[in-house]
């Protein structure tokens, strides 16, 4: 039992090794050099802004090489929120008392628009067709794109608080915290999203949502709600780039190399299952040699309990115990004494036989004498029953005599 111990926690301590060395290359979150309050993909770059009110973007994979966006000339005070779609960044700020929308190409080379937004918004989503504001009560207004003119429409909607968006999709959180959906055009009522309690901040290519939920854990949604491993650090906003299939992290507790983060959609653990799955054969080989093993230890066990089980059952039943031979040997002496009385009165038995039935025959002659003759010869009969007697006696005697 030992080797089989031995064996099954090497291939244990193995797989154990290739899952602490290995797990962390395929789904722990990579940082990025930098620090950013909110970051958004478009185009095969990153853009994000700081809480310095700058705006920074990288071209994709981004290792941290970011470059500063200038945006000097719109004399910016804050930057109040970013977004993207698959071609345009989208930049929402205030200049002195008002608040502005700033349209640039993803690869921030051609012209930038600015337009004047009509409310006090603080928040910004991009549909296939529009660009959507928000403020701080709910109201919301939308913009068709590519909105370089500032006809803004107003939504009279202001129930629902707008978190993300996708094409044809804008999704929210209601009062009791419940994740809401709707069109992007809000000509429809708001749904529930299952029951799913916390913000929705993206979805991926495969239909997977993303947010955070009221304790700040993040999580993904497809049908269910998991639980999304973030490394230990605290999600403030979670983005998807669906071209390359990643998420992008910012958080409130930095990295060693600041609080940007990224990951693959869907993590790759091929490699390492070809790595861990022949060993973990092997351990289920050794598991099953052990239950194989045992198992033929139960069933010998079985039949020597059963055949214990008969052999008493036997002895109680014909009282065998330890002086079972003496007593046997005795009784055998005495039965054979037995069988020899018992012959001895058979032989005498048989010495007297042939007389025995000499008389008996002389008897039954006798009688058949008086029964037919006595009635025709009277007292003659007695003398020739006399005669019959004698004849009896002499020839029982010759008989008894050759017989022996």
């Amino acid at each position: 039992m030992s080797t089989f111990q031995s064996e099954y926690e090497t291939s244990t301590n193995a797989i154990d090794s290739i899952v602490s060395t290995q797990l962390s290359s395929v789904a722990n979150w990579m940082n990025v050099p930098g620090s950013l309050v909110k970051a958004s993909s478009a185009s095969g770059f990153i853009w994000g802004f700081n809480a310095g009110n700058s705006v920074y973007t990288c071209s994709l994979p981004c290792t941290g090489n970011w470059k500063p966006v200038d945006l000097t000339q719109y004399s910016v005070n804050t930057i109040l929120d970013l977004t993207t779609d698959e071609s345009n960044v989208y930049i929402l700020f205030t200049a002195n008392t008002e608040t502005h929308l700033l349209v640039s190409d993803a690869a921030n080379q051609g012209v930038k628009t600015v337009i004047t937004v009509p409310f006090s918004a603080i928040s910004i989503f991009s549909t296939h067709t529009y660009i959507w504001a928000q403020d701080l009560k709910n109201n919301k207004v939308k913009c068709s794109k590519p909105c370089t003119m500032p006809n803004w429409q107003v939504s009279s909607e202001s129930s629902v608080k707008i978190t993300s968006s996708d094409n044809s999709t804008l999704y929210g959180v209601d009062p009791a915290g419940q994740a809401m959906q709707t069109d992007e055009n809000i000509s429809s009522t708001w749904q529930p999203l299952a029951d799913v309690k916390g913000t929705i901040y993206g979805k991926g290519s495969d239909g997977t949502l993303y947010g955070i939920d009221s304790n700040q854990s993040a999580f993904s949604f497809d049908k269910k709600m998991s639980p999304l491993f973030t490394n230990g650090y605290e999600p403030t906003h979670i983005t998807v780039d669906t071209n390359s299939n990643s998420l992008w992290m910012t958080t409130a507790n930095p990295g060693d190399s600041g609080n940007i983060f990224t990951r693959p959609e869907k993590p790759d653990y091929s490699t390492l299952m070809n790595s861990i799955t022949p060993i973990d054969r092997t351990r289920d080989k050794i598991a099953d040699a052990v239950e194989t093993k045992y198992e033929r230890q139960t069933d010998i066990m079985v039949v020597n309990k059963q055949v214990s089980d008969i052999i008493a059952f036997f002895k109680k039943m014909f009282n065998i115990d330890g002086n079972t031979a003496k007593k046997a040997n005795t009784q055998s002496g005495s039965l054979q004494m037995n069988i020899r009385e018992t012959q001895k009165k058979l032989d005498e038995f048989n010495e007297i036989q042939p007389i025995l039935i000499g008389l008996i025959v002389t008897l039954c002659a006798v009688v058949i004498l008086y029964a037919s003759m006595y009635s025709f010869l009277g007292s003659i009969t007695h003398v020739l029953a006399i005669l019959v007697i004698g004849a009896g006696i002499i020839i029982t005697t010759n008989f008894s005599s050759s017989y022996k």
